[in-house]
């Protein structure tokens, strides 16, 4: 292959306003930190920079179930009050406990749907040939399960693009360059043919 790449970047800017609690170690705002850096240093002129899309219910039910999703919807309030009693319920889903690594917060669904919309757009852009490399720093949520919260991670927008870039290609490698195993993608895909 010869001349440039062809970059695709993807971010939303208010992903940074989200917040995961006051002792919690996933801080978003540091992707708005990120992408003043890239912003910074010129970095958009050699990208196509895109705002990316919520993903559909529809998208996520691709990996996740049904009920959990489910429950992700009804996850997108601010009242106090409504979050107390969805916490009591995605108990069952690892959302919301007591000292938890995966809290209840605000417009949580719409933040799920934002970091995984990226993602899947991504994967379209490669598996079309529309572009060679794909950036979404809001993505990259490993641990998360196809029924569950784990890991800081409420929806698992590697296995989703995955399944995306499945449609273009017969295999697909992953190489998760994090300090630790990603669970989630490898339970999505460890006693399948893929």
């Amino acid at each position: 292959m010869t001349g440039s790449k062809r970059v695709s970047y993807f971010l939303e800017d208010s992903l940074g306003g989200y917040y995961y609690g006051p002792k919690h170690p996933m801080k978003p705002h540091r992707l708005s930190m990120t992408h003043n850096l890239f912003l910074a240093y010129d970095l958009y002129r050699h990208a196509e920079v895109y705002r990316p899309r919520k993903a559909t219910a529809e998208e996520l039910l691709e990996f996740h179930t049904t009920e959990y999703v489910d429950f992700l919807t009804k996850c997108n309030v601010k009242h106090a009050s409504l979050m107390k009693v969805h916490a009591k319920e995605g108990q069952k889903f690892n959302v919301g406990r007591e000292e938890g690594d995966c809290p209840l917060f605000d417009n949580l669904y719409n933040y799920c749907r934002l970091t995984s919309g990226g993602s899947v757009d991504g994967a379209r852009l490669l598996g079309s040939g529309r572009t060679d490399i794909a950036i979404n720093w809001a993505g990259g949520l490993h641990h998360a399960k196809a029924s569950e919260a784990s890991g800081f991670c409420y929806v698992n927008d590697i296995v989703l693009s995955i399944i995306e870039l499945l449609r273009f290609f017969t295999r697909v490698l992953y190489i998760d360059i994090d300090v630790h195993h990603g669970d989630g993608v490898e339970e999505a895909f460890f006693c399948t043919n893929r």
